[in-house]
């Protein structure tokens, strides 16, 4: 049995489609609140078997910061896959996001290491990858390091992962996969989703930073690949990076902006446009209440130049990636066709 956490996200919810399709037995971690008619609308745009595979999974109540729900979820488990994580990039959130991240992940670990769970997936992130010079891919062996540049979201991905090394060290057999920034559908006004609404809805601006993309649909595979491979002795204990091109923001927002047939945005937010953008919506946010459409930390990612190796995992198990030109139409073939906006 498989035990999931994060299954109500973009990424869990594939990762769900593609298990119950394989016929595995699927047991996912939820809140009270969880919103699980996603889980089943993202199905849907998939298979027309979306109830009867929805209706395969066993969901379990708990949170990842109570150790005793969570026992009582894993038991019985084979593996563990760990797709959840707060992420924000508010300051305000900065000490929660890293206590539910960091200790959620280790108390995960414990409870592996004490009900001797096989196999356990760790999904972080490039965010907790080192940085490396204009035009050198980041591969695996470049360690993070710590500066005043990182965002805290960046901070508690990396220490999260250092609860799975910990845990390796102390018998555990896992792997840590680092997505690059993840396209697929899902809620549309947030994570990357949010790209096809807001230029849906008439963007004018592109950033001038580039980084790694990868389709929600090869994370999930590569995620399964890995942890179901009859070579396993060899792929533990090892990251590997999920990252199938290297493009620029104007790239990628064109190319949306085609999948939608609306308009290329067309004025560049430089790093002044950026500083002044970031400033503005938080005044707005103060002033309404609601959360700030850029940050700080996000408009400094906006314009960074970024480039990473994913080229480890086709050399590890039967692997390819899906172009990213493709991932882009078959996303903006779900978003018009679920928002009912003419092709």
């Amino acid at each position: 049995m498989i035990f999931l956490t994060g299954g109500t996200g973009m990424l869990g919810a594939h990762l769900l489609l593609d298990l119950t399709k394989s016929g595995n037995k699927v047991r996912a971690l939820k809140r009270k609140n969880s919103d699980l008619p996603v889980v089943k609308k993202i199905f849907s745009w998939y298979t027309s078997d979306a109830d009867l595979l929805f209706a395969q999974i066993e969901w379990m109540e708990g949170d990842l910061m109570d150790r005793n729900s969570l026992r009582e979820a894993m038991k019985g488990a084979e593996t563990i896959i760990h797709a959840a994580a707060k992420v924000s990039f508010l300051p305000a959130d900065r000490e929660s996001m890293l206590s539910e991240n960091i200790e959620g992940t280790a108390n995960l670990v414990d409870l592996a290491l004490e009900l001797n769970i096989q196999r356990f997936c760790q999904v972080s992130s490039i965010a907790a990858l080192g940085n490396q010079d204009f035009g050198i891919p980041v591969n695996e062996d470049l360690s993070w390091q710590n500066n005043n540049q990182r965002s805290a979201y960046s901070e508690s991905k990396f220490q999260s992962e250092m609860e799975v090394w910990r845990g390796i060290e102390e018998g555990l057999q896992a792997v840590i996969v680092n997505p690059s920034v993840i396209l697929g559908p899902g809620k549309w006004e947030s994570g990357s989703p949010r790209f096809f609404h807001t230029i849906r809805n008439g963007m004018k601006f592109y950033t001038t930073g580039s980084t790694g993309f990868v389709d929600v649909r090869d994370v999930s595979l590569a995620i399964i690949g890995l942890l179901q491979s009859k070579d396993w002795e060899s792929i533990k204990n090892q990251r590997y990076i999920l990252s199938a091109e290297n493009l620029s923001y104007r790239e990628v927002f064109d190319r949306i902006a085609v999948a939608l047939n609306q308009q290329k945005p067309t004025i560049r937010a430089n790093r002044i446009l950026l500083q002044l953008g970031w400033r503005a919506s938080r005044l707005v946010s103060l002033l309404t209440g609601k959360e700030p459409a850029l940050t700080k930390e996000t408009a400094r990612s906006a314009g960074k130049h970024s480039q990473y190796d994913g080229s480890k995992i086709a050399r590890t198990i039967d692997f390819s990636y899906t172009p990213i030109e493709k991932t882009i139409q078959d996303i903006g073939k779900i978003y018009l066709e679920d928002c009912k906006y003419p092709s």
